[in-house]
């Protein structure tokens, strides 16, 4: 008996299209074979018990029972149609002769897929409920109820088993509920309804079948599924396309199997599932439904699956470095840089004017653009090796960083206005010291590097998204080489402009129009102060604003008395002590969270909140997805939304071909979207997804036109 056992587990192992089969060759058969050979020692853990909803039998009342198969992890059994493998579940029971028990149902099973064949079963705990009927006067005062399970338990390998289960109940005359009586009533709940629905029909053409729900008869949201009873029916493997039509009717388009085509008969029988199932909020139908030769299109409508999204650009490491080389030239050109960069044309022109050599200036320029992009990618794989999914941009995305950068930006404002000087005179009230106390210098071109790439990483110049993308998904060394590739792009034309002064020639004579040209530069710095407190407006509270206010007009007030000091016009340490310390207090205390917003993100007029189910829902109602990954600090998406989203004949091509439009917000932090971002190869914002109707996606370029956008909306209908 246990080789004929062992020769049925090898059969069975086979049937389910194990990994060594699949290896194929004679290793294939013969490792297949070994495994089922040692299927004795490695029995299934599959146990059956019976359960009653009541404590006994009542005559001539519903008396509900049920089956319960207990599953190990991993293991898993079959439903009535196994699918491309394996063996249906088989009920046998011994029951008195006065009480007839009804067949064992099956809830809807769980599609499972091992090494591309399909298959349909059950794992964890299974319940099937069955009714005893007990007449009105049964004999005896008790009932023994037995059943014997066979199945076909499957892990790594595949093996029959077989259990058996009894349960003694008394005859009462009203029902009790027993502790099993929850467990018996949610399993009924999940069992497919035994109703017909009107109009249910299907119709096939070569190998090609649709099932059409009509809307009258019984509602589809999102989902439709069907489990066939009919074996070699279908190709399992190819994936239902589901599509929904605006007034509410419903098709499942599958593929039938070449010789059932030829020959499939006048009815199909199976379980149609909705939304889920009665498990996830919709329903089950066992449906049994004509089947009739027609017509059948096949239409690109939504699968129902989001496509995994494959790069037109095969991106390796020498194209990383060079996108990230380009990608840091043209940031200098990007708007959220230009702040920081005119700091470094002040720092020339000064220079210039004192005579120094250019060459220091942008040696350390570049210094602190590379140490500062090295530290940056550094702490961004160190966090990742720990698991938190972050992307180019993430210092940002904490308010506490973005307060700080508010106080720095106030100050650097305040100094080119002449407020205040920055020096490292050790005797503040001598305004000879003062004035004589170095105020650029190298050191003040390596800080100027040092806050660019801080200040840069809000921006996403061309190249730039493929290159970080691919960087944060290498191992360290890789990584750290595109990053400084990135920095060694944004630092090379201010190190030409110091390597070769020749430049300079060209600027006029040292004279009033500098303390000009430094106010004037003050006006983009004030400016980021006012673009930073918006970004900082969207991820703390009105409180939290309030205070970011008072800790900027306490800077305010302590640089100008610093100010007073050095030019020897009076001092008050103790209040410029104050101001400051208070100033530093407040980048403190946001840094708590105690004044964070919720990252919830509502919608704004035809812009609704972006979620994976909100793109799914808005295919299956057959409509196009366009989608804006964005953050508040990320001033390439704010200049987008301005040169393009915003405009009048983009909205107006959005509403004339139906787009739903929706906005991921990633001013702060949000997994999700993270994770969305390593999809499409993207390591930071702007990312823009053109989802068509049937689920293709396209991702459009960084920087947007209006031409850009309407002509990849356009392509939804040609």
């Amino acid at each position: 008996m246990g080789s004929v056992r062992t020769w049925i587990a090898a059969a069975a192992a086979l049937l389910t299209g194990s990994a060594a089969m699949a290896a194929g060759g004679n290793a294939g058969w013969l490792s297949t074979l070994d495994r089922a050979a040692s299927a004795e020692a490695q029995k299934p853990t599959v146990t059956v018990r019976l359960a009653a909803e009541n404590r006994g039998l009542t005559p001539q009342a519903d008396n509900r029972l049920a089956v319960v198969l207990e599953h190990e992890p991993g293991w898993h059994t079959y439903w009535l149609m196994p699918g491309d493998a394996g063996l249906p579940t088989r009920f046998a029971f011994t029951n008195p002769r006065d009480i007839t028990l009804s067949t064992p149902r099956f809830p809807v099973p769980e599609k499972l897929i091992t090494q591309g064949m399909v298959s349909f079963g059950y794992g964890g705990r299974t319940v099937f409920p069955f009714e005893a009927e007990v007449p009105r006067f049964p004999e005896g005062r008790s009932a023994t109820i037995r059943v014997h399970v066979e199945f076909l338990a499957c892990k790594d390998v595949c093996v029959p088993g077989e259990g058996d289960a009894e349960i003694t109940l008394p005859y009462n005359v009203a029902p009790k509920p027993s502790p099993d009586a929850d467990l018996v009533a949610g399993a009924i709940s999940l069992i497919p309804e035994a109703a017909s629905i009107d109009g249910l029909k299907a119709v096939y053409e070569d190998n090609r079948l649709r099932i059409d729900l009509p809307a009258a008869s019984v509602g589809v949201e999102k989902s439709l599924s069907f489990f066939p009873l009919a074996e070699r029916a279908f190709v399992l493997a190819d994936e239902p396309v589901f599509a929904r039509d605006k007034d509410g009717s419903s098709s499942l388009l599958m593929t039938l199997d070449p010789e059932y085509a030829k020959a499939p008969g006048e009815r199909l029988s199976g379980v149609l599932v909705a939304d889920g199932g009665p498990s996830g909020g919709g329903w089950a139908v066992e449906a049994d439904m004509p089947l009739v030769r027609g017509t059948v299109s096949a239409p690109p409508v939504f699968s129902g699956v989001l496509p995994a999204f494959e790069a037109q650009v095969s991106v390796t490491t020498l194209t990383a470095l060079v996108f990230a080389f380009l990608g840091g030239l043209i940031l200098n050109l990007m708007p959220c840089v230009f702040p920081i960069l005119s700091l470094k044309i002040l720092q020339l022109v000064e220079g210039y004017r004192r005579g120094e050599r250019l060459l220091p200036h942008g040696i350390a320029f570049t210094a602190g653009v590379l140490l500062t992009m090295t530290a940056l990618a550094g702490l961004l794989l160190a966090l990742r090796g720990v698991g938190m999914a972050l992307g180019w941009g993430f210092q940002l995305q904490s308010p506490w960083v973005v307060a700080f950068l508010i106080i720095l930006f106030v100050a650097i404002t305040l100094n080119l206005f002449g407020v205040f000087e920055f020096t490292a005179a050790s005797h503040l009230a001598d305004s000879r010291a003062a004035r004589s106390a170095p105020k650029s210098g190298a050191g003040s071109s390596f800080f100027t590097g040092v806050l660019a790439v801080i200040v840069a990483s809000p921006c996403t110049a061309p190249f730039m998204g493929a290159a970080l993308g691919y960087a944060v998904t290498q191992p360290a060394f890789e990584a750290l080489a595109v990053f400084v590739s990135l920095g060694l792009g944004m630092a090379l034309p201010w190190l030409l402009l110091c390597v070769f002064p020749a430049w300079s020639k060209f600027l006029p004579k040292p004279g009033a129009w500098m303390d000009i040209f430094r106010k004037v530069m003050a006006v983009p710095m004030a400016l980021a102060v006012v673009w930073l407190a918006w970004v900082l407006s969207k991820q703390v509270s009105l409180n939290g604003m309030l205070l970011m206010a008072a800790a900027s007009g306490a800077t305010t007030v302590a640089l100008w008395l610093l100010g007073r000091e050095q030019w020897g016009r009076g001092s008050n340490r103790i209040l410029m002590g104050v101001m400051g310390v208070s100033a530093a207090a407040v980048v403190g205390v946001i840094a708590t969270g105690e004044f964070d917003r919720d990252g919830t993100v509502a919608g704004r007029g035809d812009w609704q909140p972006w979620s994976e189910n909100a793109v799914k829902a808005a295919l299956t109602e057959g409509h196009p997805v366009f989608v804006d990954f964005t953050a508040a600090w990320c001033v390439t998406c704010q200049a987008n939304k301005l040169a393009a989203l915003n405009r009048d004949e983009v909205q107006e091509k959005f509403r004339e071909l139906g787009y739903v439009l929706l906005v991921g917000d990633w001013t702060n932090r949000d997994p999700a979207i993270t994770e969305v971002l390593a999809q499409f190869g993207r390591s930071g914002v702007p990312l823009y997804l053109v989802y068509r109707s049937d689920g293709r996606v396209e991702v459009l370029p960084e920087l947007l036109t209006p031409g850009i956008v309407i002509e990849a909306l356009e392509k939804q209908v040609r």
